[in-house]
């Protein structure tokens, strides 16, 4: 670990432990299970590099993680020519095992460096990032999906660094495949989970599943269809110092783009008694 402590920093794993990594007939029953689809709206172009921004987290990022950190739902075959990456906490490479599987499936680091890394390449990468992050988990209701977005432009400033194209995609079904208890902001259990989540990188949630032989309490994810759809790329000129007008222009772009998706495909996919909250 000590002498490979770079590689989720550096693209992670060599193309042939990623292919045989990811074709593990594990994943297709673990999508097989909610189930996951993965749905692509429009043809991209492998000649260019994109960012992927994922939503909602959820509580593990269940739909991401099976239809594109896997072959579980045949991303190779619906984007054919590209090589996709998805990037979660540096946390999960510090321990021993956990960390070989995870870069085993091309997953890296969601840090500056290591986005930008991937994207140097010529054309073809796909970096997968899941915006909101730990904080989303915490947001939880029966009647609306709330995505932390508004404050993070991190992201949109790399895609024009890069000159990356922006593509919205959200999970219908992934904030409720676990039952989250809703803490209220301002009071001692809410406030608890923002500073141990500022500290390690992961708030903890009270959530509750299902169990292996009944369907009332217990650790596993209740059996609910995630539809995982990838939008429209928005286009991005390359930019080595953008400024933050050109930052948030392009901000309020991909956000319209992002309800735009949701309002278009909600009612297909998703649930219309369930509304969209940007915070």
């Amino acid at each position: 670990m000590i002498v490979d402590r770079k590689c989720q920093e550096q693209g992670g794993r060599s193309d042939w432990i990623k292919d045989w990594v990811r074709n593990w007939s594990l994943w297709r029953h673990y999508v097989n299970y909610f189930p996951i689809r993965l749905i692509k709206t429009v043809e991209l172009d492998p000649s260019k590099n994109y960012i992927f921004g994922s939503h909602p987290h959820g509580l593990l990022a269940s739909g991401t993680f099976g239809a594109l950190a896997t072959e579980g739902a045949g991303a190779s075959k619906l984007f054919p020519g590209f090589k996709i990456n998805v990037h979660t906490l540096g946390l999960n490479f510090w321990f021993p095992i956990n960390r070989e599987w995870i870069l085993g499936l091309g997953g890296v680091s969601a840090s500056r460096e290591s986005i930008s890394y991937l994207l140097r390449k010529p054309g073809g990468m796909v970096s997968v990032i899941v915006v909101g992050g730990a904080a989303e988990s915490m947001f939880s209701s029966e009647s609306q999906v709330s995505l932390v977005l508004n404050k993070r432009k991190g992201f949109i400033k790399i895609a024009l660094q890069h000159g990356a194209q922006l593509v919205p995609t959200f999970s219908f079904g992934e904030a409720h495949v676990y039952n989250i208890m809703n803490t209220q902001e301002g009071t001692w259990i809410r406030n608890l989970q923002e500073k141990f989540r500022n500290i390690v990188g992961f708030a903890p949630v009270l959530f509750l599943g299902r169990g292996m032989f009944q369907y009332n309490f217990g650790l596993i994810p209740h059996r609910k269809p995630v539809n995982v759809v990838v939008g429209e790329p928005i286009p991005v000129e390359k930019t080595s110092n953008p400024t933050v007008e050109e930052i948030e222009d392009l901000h309020k772009q991909y956000v319209t783009a992002l309800v735009q998706l949701y309002d278009k495909y909600n009612p297909v996919y998703g649930d219309t008694n369930i509304s969209l909250n940007i915070v």
